[in-house]
């Protein structure tokens, strides 16, 4: 019985169950079953492919998919000197051609060239887009075009809901 426990503490218990093992049945045991260590509570946090970071960077971004309503005070202008000053030659800001009929936002610069939003009462209910900055439009203001001096009094100042749209 010494020898024995001298082996078992030479190759360790698991070493001598295998000695034993292949010394009564001729062959190597199977390997033992190990349960697999539980992962650290912060492992998703760390772990760039666990499942659920993997769903966290393909979802899409929150203002991508759905509109949002945004309160805003909306006034309007015409390209003329009346209104624009030494700006008006008929450009916007973002490089656009002014036409007649043409239909358009300016905003802030918090609301990006090319915006397409919906504006109630202007356009017929369907989407203009932000093709013009202005000097007095910051915050919560929006601007209008429209072609005429006249129709921009007509519109006045109003206090809207506006509709930005996804891109």
């Amino acid at each position: 019985m010494g020898r024995v426990l001298f082996l078992i503490r030479v190759i360790g218990w698991s070493g001598f169950v295998a000695g034993v093992y292949l010394a009564l049945f001729g062959c190597e045991p199977s390997p033992p079953v190990t349960t697999l260590p539980m992962p650290h509570r912060h492992a998703e946090r760390f772990n760039p492919v666990t499942p659920l970071a993997f769903v966290r960077r393909m979802a899409p971004k929150p203002n991508t998919l759905r509109t949002r309503l945004v309160s805003m005070l909306v006034t309007a202008y015409c390209g003329g000197p009346c209104c624009c000053g030494e700006f008006a030659d008929g450009v916007t800001a973002s490089g656009h051609v002014i036409e007649p009929g043409d239909k358009f936002a300016a905003a802030p610069k918090g609301i990006a060239f090319g915006t397409r939003m919906r504006i109630p009462g202007y356009n017929r209910g369907r989407a203009v887009t932000v093709l013009d900055r202005g000097g007095a439009i910051k915050g919560n203001k929006l601007d209008l075009y429209f072609d005429t001096h006249e129709a921009a009094l007509q519109w006045g100042v109003k206090p809207l809901t506006v509709e930005i749209l996804p891109k």
